[in-house]
């Protein structure tokens, strides 16, 4: 060993001592919000302070847990309603909607995705019977029937108005008014045509006005139906020129699904809701609620496998839904849970697969929280859960019960509270708890 080497040495080593001390303090020092949220959105935070996000699963495969804040969820419904507003499909309020949405996810650690679909569909139709000299009747167009608009004499068919019931009957350029039942409306407009006529008016056999389908051939010539009452009114105008229109309503253009991922790895289960609203109001309860609660449930509870999608244009006829499951593959799924008005309870209840609806009644029942159970919302009614089901995944709706204001303009921010959207948050914690626990 050389002597003017020592000196050097110890040089060396204190400079080695004082390093390793400086990282331990480093290492040592309280994480601070940024670090445990590792999201955006806490610079919105109303007190709580999110768990670190985990780069691998733990053994239940939770990525990350949070405590869920219903403040944060009211938060994204006012950005909803109140910023955006209305966000009728294909329209650019629900373009705007979808992408708020898919940036929380991004912000929260999910691989956030936008799926566009296409939308064409009919969404209503208007229709006239315009007797010569007297006021417009109201009238409704068969499903099926062509747009347009005929004159012609009105001839009144007795009989169901089948073919036999033309005998004898100058129909040829004339407008047959016939009378509902004993006949598919299919059969009289084909009896009708046969015969020459140009429009085909049905009175409906009992008061009030209905709806009518002419079946998957449709028809050629406007067909529309009317009350009983104008009915007998309008068989005084028999002989006199007439006119009758039928024009449907067509929405066409593109919405979009938003699909968060918690990981590479394959979707085993879902949360959903949808984002869309109704053209005449912001949609606050129905469906801002719902898509506010997953966003923020998103947050608390990212687990492996659990994929959250907030829908589009389920006001039009569940689009969003049926467009997923016919995309992706998702039989075998463990579940879906969907929520669909969930911020101002009237009547709440649990809809659709039983064992899921047992399972959150019980931690309902635990919570003081008293909920129904049912199959299904109810006559000519659904929502994005049955899509699932149809798909053979078990499903369950979250829904707070009927509201005089949905589909209105009335649906919106004042029309929702904080504290019931906050028992349907902690339940929905609560039984994802219960389905990951072990």
């Amino acid at each position: 060993m050389y002597p003017l080497l020592q000196p050097m040495r110890r040089l060396v080593l204190l400079a080695l001592l004082l390093l390793a001390t400086l990282t331990l303090i480093a290492c040592s020092r309280p994480a601070t919000t940024a670090d445990a949220t590792n999201s955006p959105t806490a610079a919105v935070s109303t007190g709580t302070t999110a768990a670190a996000l985990s780069p691998t699963p733990n053994a239940r495969g939770v990525l990350a847990t949070a405590t869920a804040d219903p403040a944060r969820a009211m938060q994204h419904l006012r950005e909803l309603t109140t910023t955006i507003g209305a966000r009728a499909s294909t329209t650019e309020g629900e373009r705007r909607a979808a992408e708020y949405v898919r940036k929380h996810l991004e912000s929260v650690g999910y691989q956030a995705t936008i799926e566009p679909f296409e939308v064409d569909l009919t969404v209503g139709a208007t229709g006239a019977v315009r007797p010569d000299g007297a006021a417009d009747i109201e009238a409704t167009p068969m499903s099926g029937s062509p747009d347009g608009d005929a004159t012609g004499a009105l001839v009144v068919i007795n009989g169901p108005g089948r073919a036999a019931d033309y005998a004898g009957v100058q129909a040829r350029g004339a407008i047959a008014l016939v009378t509902r039942g004993d006949a598919t409306f299919a059969e009289k407009t084909r009896a009708a045509l046969d015969a020459g006529a140009v429009a085909v008016v049905v009175a409906n056999n009992q008061s009030g006005q209905f709806r009518g389908d002419l079946g998957t051939d449709g028809a050629r010539i406007p067909v529309v139906g009317i009350s009983s009452e104008d009915g007998a009114a309008l068989k005084a105008q028999a002989g006199r020129r007439i006119g009758v229109s039928a024009k449907t309503q067509r929405l066409k253009g593109t919405s979009q699904n938003v699909v968060g991922r918690p990981s590479s790895a394959p979707c085993t289960a879902y949360l959903g809701g949808h984002y869309d609203s109704v053209p005449a109001g912001p949609g606050a309860n129905d469906n801002a609620s719902g898509t506010s609660l997953i966003m923020e449930l998103s947050r608390a509870r990212r687990i492996e496998g659990l994929c959250v999608i907030a829908f589009g244009s389920e006001e039009v006829g569940l689009l969003g839904s049926r467009a997923f499951v016919r995309q992706h593959g998702v039989a075998g799924a463990r579940f879906m849970l969907n929520f669909d008005m969930v911020a101002k309870l009237t009547r709440p209840a649990l809809i659709g697969d039983a064992d899921l609806a047992a399972r959150a009644s019980a931690l309902a029942a635990a919570r003081n929280f008293s909920l129904r159970t049912t199959s299904s919302i109810g006559p000519g009614a659904s929502s994005d859960h049955a899509s699932f089901i149809a798909a053979g995944v078990p499903a369950l709706m979250f829904y707070s019960g009927d509201d005089q204001f949905i589909h209105t303009a009335q649906d919106d921010f004042a029309n929702t509270l904080q504290a019931d959207l906050a028992k349907f948050l902690d339940l929905a914690v609560a039984l994802l708890d219960d389905l990951y626990a072990g």
